[in-house]
């Protein structure tokens, strides 16, 4: 158990160690291109490392790590060979595309995977699936807002994100208590990563 215990807090660590080098770099170098390129090789050895050892990653944390390895690929890219003006668009709606992407994430989850955006395979179907979409929804107006706002953009992301992960702890402990299902209700309490299922 202990040793159980210290590989999900291990796996928890590495799952948002990508956002923590991304903001401690930005926000102490105050180089965004150099944030962005250590975010990006960070979220690539994270998607490596739970490839490698079978696990799920936490699905919001997933549509994160997503869009840390695209976003500076990306915008770079364009900057060079294609249209800069649509670089720089991308670029100063960097933050809310953030929560774009976990939006895009979520529902391809819900849509191919039996545990779907919630993570979670051992709920019904029926719950599964509505849990899913209310986080969609919260994820899509977060975005919306974000896109739309982008002078405040960085608090409605921070905010979105803080009310998807709480708001499904909260959610999935509800549920499975409901069911019945203790010790999984326990692993979703610690905040630990678990993995619903082989195609999540």
């Amino acid at each position: 158990m202990a040793n159980s215990n210290q590989s999900r807090l291990l796996f928890d660590l590495v799952e948002g160690l990508p956002s923590i080098v991304f903001i401690v770099l930005w926000r102490q170098a105050g180089d965004l291109e150099l944030a962005g390129w250590a975010g990006c090789g960070v979220a690539l050895a994270s998607f490596l490392l739970f490839r490698a050892k079978c696990q799920a990653m936490h699905p919001v944390l997933l549509g994160v790590n997503c869009h840390l390895l695209m976003a500076t690929p990306l915008i770079v890219g364009m900057y060079s060979y294609g249209d800069k003006d649509a670089a720089a668009l991308l670029a100063i709606h960097g933050h809310g595309a953030v929560l774009l992407t976990v939006t895009v994430v979520g529902i391809l989850l819900t849509l191919f995977t039996r545990a779907g955006f919630v993570g979670m395979s051992e709920l019904s179907v029926t719950t599964g699936r509505r849990l899913s979409l209310l986080m969609i929804a919260v994820s899509a107006v977060g975005a919306a807002w974000a896109l739309l706002t982008p002078e405040n953009s960085l608090l409605t992301v921070i905010a979105t994100l803080s009310v998807l992960i709480a708001g499904r702890r909260f959610l999935l402990a509800r549920a499975l208590d409901k069911s019945g299902t203790a010790p999984i209700l326990a692993s979703v309490a610690a905040g630990g990563s678990f993995q619903p299922d082989a195609s999540a």
